[in-house]
């Protein structure tokens, strides 16, 4: 069949071929329409797309950016580079250097004194673990006054206004004087005296 053939023709030759050379198709119905989540997505992106094409520069702030160094400080790179000489060293040492040694065991038992310091604290810990309350007696405990007597408490008084009058005596309230040395001549009578004691 042509397609370019004239209607009418067209349909002579549909005619004349029959139903058998025709496939049986079945018809599938198909809902063109969207849903509802299509619907919010579009308009979504409609309101997205109004927002940018009307978007006012004039609201934007002006900012300067910051450029940071990502440059790694000398200290790393020393640290770096030591890890790497001793990961070389690791990998590359060589085990033929190494000399054979035996190992000494040695069977480090207790000495004397420890063992019986040690039983002694085992016996003590069982004699507390063990030991029966019932054998203490009762004892009643005699309450002593640790108070000071009032003849006590008024003698510290006084030494402590003592002390207290000496650290704070103001020296500026003494009076300068001067001392006069006498030295006291004998009288004829204690003279008299005197020879006569001697005398006896």
């Amino acid at each position: 069949m042509s397609s370019k053939a004239p209607p009418a023709k067209l349909l002579e030759e549909i005619n004349k071929s029959g139903t058998s050379q025709l496939n049986h198709v079945k018809p599938a119905e198909k809902n063109i329409l969207p849903s509802q989540e299509v619907i919010e997505d579009e308009k979504q992106h409609n309101e997205h797309l109004e927002n940018i094409t009307h978007f006012k520069k004039t609201s934007l702030k002006r900012t300067e950016s910051q450029e940071k160094g990502c440059l790694p400080t000398p200290d790393v790179i020393h640290q770096e580079k030591v890890e790497k000489e001793l990961r070389t060293e690791i990998d590359t040492f060589q085990k033929d250097g190494l000399r054979p040694t035996a190992t000494d065991k040695r069977c480090l038992l207790p000495s004397k004194q420890d063992i019986e310091k040690e039983k002694t604290e085992q016996e003590l810990n069982q004699s507390i673990s063990s030991f029966k309350r019932t054998s203490l007696k009762h004892a009643e405990t005699d309450l002593k006054d640790p108070m000071p007597k009032s003849e006590t408490i008024e003698q510290e008084k006084r030494e402590n206004e003592f002390r207290n009058d000496i650290e704070l005596f103001n020296k500026t309230d003494l009076k300068a004087t001067k001392t006069v040395v006498k030295n006291p001549k004998p009288t004829k009578e204690d003279i008299a005296a005197e020879k006569a004691a001697k005398k006896h």
